[in-house]
């Protein structure tokens, strides 16, 4: 069971990161204003603020896109190697960057009335939680069974 847990931690973990990756791959190409951001900037302005937004969009892909690859490396050097803490910072960054995600969408959507979906932030922090219980759990396996190898 212990091996279970630590290996749907790494596995779940892994996927955050690349979600991350991917998501900060599709924001920085994005080449036109997205339909749900599009709904929060009236028709008349949408050529006006479309250099902020792409600058915007790129500054917010290449965050994500690199705190996929950072998450990548937590995962395989300290995590794998046991390195305390390691599964908190990787809880806590992708926390951050998913409740500030749903902040910042409940703001632009009371501001504007654009549409916003807590399903993909929902999603998120959920496996980030049951990545995070995993690595505990087979954690505390290890603890409890004297003579055993982590």
């Amino acid at each position: 069971m212990k091996h279970t847990l630590r290996g749907t931690s790494l596995v779940l973990f892994v996927a955050l990161s690349l979600f991350f990756i991917w998501f900060g791959v599709t924001y920085a190409g994005v080449r036109d204003i997205l339909s749900f951001h599009a709904a929060a900037v009236p028709e008349a302005v949408r050529d006006q603020v479309k250099p902020l937004y792409f600058a915007l969009m790129t500054l917010i892909g290449a965050a994500s896109a690199a705190l996929g690859v950072l998450g990548l490396y937590v995962i395989a050097v300290p995590l794998r190697s046991g390195a305390p803490g390691a599964a908190t910072v990787l809880v806590a960054t992708n926390t951050i960057a998913f409740a500030m995600a749903a902040v910042t969408a409940e703001k632009l959507a009371v501001a504007t009335g654009a549409p916003t979906s807590w399903t993909l932030m929902g999603i998120g922090l959920a496996v980030t939680l049951a990545a995070f219980l995993a690595h505990t759990g087979s954690k505390a396996m290890g603890r409890s069974s004297p003579g055993v190898a982590r």
